[in-house]
């Protein structure tokens, strides 16, 4: 009796899940598909680089989590903070067979080797894996970039013996001569400082002929019409002091004012006796209008040796980039 009373429920438990189980399972799939799409759409909402960078699950702030700060020598975030740029980079130079050659005598349609100096700006968090893209300009102001191609690099944390670290790449120079200025650009996810991340060497040599003469291209490389004006130092980057000779504060914006602070002391200023003519020496331009200068330094009489010039152009009193230039004489 007991065992046909089991069977007699099997068989209805059966018959409910022909009849009308189904229906209760599309229900649930039904709640569980509108629940998605619920969410697709919140996800949609969020800030492009939320989304495309994952950066909600990234942003925390416990004291545990330390976050890398890569680095390059980064012209636009240097002036930012008030001190002097040279646009001959330090952190990026030019082999050929592994040997550094001058960046100025290069040939056309010719392999040579880009290399990058990385740093890590970070005692307790180290950089694994970073993307480095390479890319070259048309030598000047706010020119359009061509890619070279993307390496990877790690660097150790600062202080260690793998910081800073080193990445190259090939590139075969463009088959018409010229002036160009190479970039390399640093891509970390979740970096500390996001502003030092570009480094750009852009410089020229002419010898001085009475006067020494040049051009670059200005862009205007904003979406709104500007104005553009120039200004002219003699900066270079002076060799690194040991690091037992200088004594500087322990907090980072403390640091920075103080940097900021000693170059500010010194003079950079245009030495007396040589004579700089831009022309022009303003231009409007409309967005992605180009415009040629040309710079004309005379060195003073008796002039040998070498003298750097940086002539940095200032879009509506805004930094917008700048050129290096070497003059030399024998």
């Amino acid at each position: 009796m007991k065992v046909l009373k089991l069977l007699g429920r099997s068989l209805l438990a059966v018959g409910k899940a022909i009849t009308y189980g189904w229906v209760v399972a599309i229900i649930t799939i039904i709640k569980q598909l509108i629940v998605a799409i619920k969410l697709h759409c919140q996800w949609e909402k969020l800030p492009h680089p939320v989304r495309n960078g994952w950066a909600n699950c990234l942003t925390t702030n416990h004291p545990s989590y330390h976050r890398a700060d890569p680095c390059i020598y980064d012209q636009y975030y240097l002036q930012s903070l008030g001190l002097p740029v040279t646009w001959d980079n330090p952190d990026i130079d030019i082999l050929l067979n592994g040997v550094p050659v001058n960046e100025h005598e290069l040939l056309p349609s010719t392999e040579y080797e880009v290399r990058a100096r990385i740093w890590n700006n970070a005692y307790d968090a180290p950089v694994f894996g970073m993307q480095v893209e390479f890319s070259f300009l048309s030598f000047g102001v706010g020119t359009t970039s061509t890619p070279i191609g993307i390496t990877f690099v790690n660097v150790g944390v600062k202080g260690s013996a793998s910081n800073p670290a080193f990445t190259s790449i090939p590139w075969i120079t463009p088959p018409t001569p010229g002036h160009y200025c190479l970039q390399a650009k640093l891509d970390w996810t979740d970096d500390a400082n996001p502003n030092n991340n570009l480094g750009q060497n852009n410089t020229d040599v002419v010898p001085a002929q009475s006067p020494a003469h040049f051009e670059f291209q200005l862009r205007n490389a904003f979406e709104r019409p500007a104005n553009y004006t120039f200004v002219v130092d003699t900066y270079s980057p002076a060799p690194m002091p040991d690091c037992g000779s200088v004594t500087l504060p322990v907090a980072r914006s403390a640091r920075i004012k103080d940097v900021v602070a000693r170059y500010r002391a010194m003079n950079f200023s245009v030495p007396a006796g040589w004579a700089i003519v831009i022309t022009p020496d303003s231009v409007a331009l409309l967005p992605d209008e180009e415009q040629t200068i040309q710079v004309d330094i005379t060195p003073p009489a008796g002039f040998t040796g070498l003298q750097p010039f940086n002539v940095s152009a200032l879009a509506d009193k805004q930094f917008a980039g700048g050129v290096s230039l070497n003059v030399t004489k024998a």
